[in-house]
């Protein structure tokens, strides 16, 4: 079945019709854009998360060996050390994630 309409615009109708079809065309180049900088500002925090992750790998290595170092002479100074090291690590990668999920789009409903 097909449905044919006829319309007759008046040419300031006709007129305003093509504007809106002109913003519409607008709109949609501009969404696209949005949506290619949302995957690009998505890429930038994966690669956030990956950093952060290597980050924190190291410092825990570096925890490893200073609790090692402490067997040889114990200070207050090293204990804190380790202490705060450990308290950023775990600050960076909870952070780092927290920001991802904040970031993600997710699609509309259908």
């Amino acid at each position: 079945m097909e449905l044919i309409l006829t319309v007759n615009l008046s040419p300031t109708d006709r007129g305003l019709l093509t504007q809106i079809v002109a913003l519409l065309q607008t709109i949609s180049t501009q969404e696209t854009k949005i949506m290619v900088a949302i995957d690009d500002l998505n890429t930038a925090l994966t690669t956030l998360v990956a950093n952060f992750t290597t980050l924190d790998t190291a410092i825990q290595a570096e925890l490893v060996a200073i609790t090692a170092a402490l067997a040889s002479g114990n200070t207050a100074a090293i204990e804190a050390a380790v202490t705060n090291i450990g308290t950023v690590s775990g600050k960076m990668a909870a952070d780092a994630a927290a920001l991802t999920q904040s970031l993600t789009v997710q699609p509309p409903a259908a």
